[in-house]
């Protein structure tokens, strides 16, 4: 969960969103939308069920703790992606972090997905 939790705050990071509701039936309804149209969530296994919109939702509120991630997400009135390492760029987080199971691309694309998933209002855009 930790690595799709970092991929998926790096890919809304990339589409220039800084942002989105947290609002947890919001949340975890944009996240299981996006989980089912993502082409690489068969290789996380470990996200599965019938609400893999509620493991994302624990896993977003563990990764402020984590540590050896390069990013995470704070939640309060809204749910903001950040980067942790000093000086790095999304590009370069998102090279670190993919690998086999999914490129930066694919990140990217989750990302894209999951704020497809809500209302124009419920996302922040970076500089707005």
């Amino acid at each position: 969960m930790k690595h799709v939790v970092e991929g998926l705050a790096l890919g809304v990071l990339a589409r220039d969103v800084e942002a989105v509701t947290s609002a947890k039936m919001e949340l975890e309804f944009a996240f299981n939308s996006a989980w089912r149209k993502w082409s690489r969530a068969p290789e996380f296994p470990n996200i599965g069920g019938h609400d893999p919109g509620n493991v994302f939702w624990i896993g977003m509120g563990r990764s402020e703790t984590r540590r050896g991630v390069g990013a995470a997400w704070a939640r309060g009135q809204w749910s903001e992606p950040y980067i942790l390492r000093d000086g790095w760029s999304v590009a370069d987080c998102l090279d670190l972090h993919a690998d086999e199971r999914a490129s930066a691309g694919d990140w990217k694309n989750l990302g894209r997905l999951f704020i497809e998933g809500f209302k124009p209002e419920k996302v922040r855009y970076a500089g707005s």
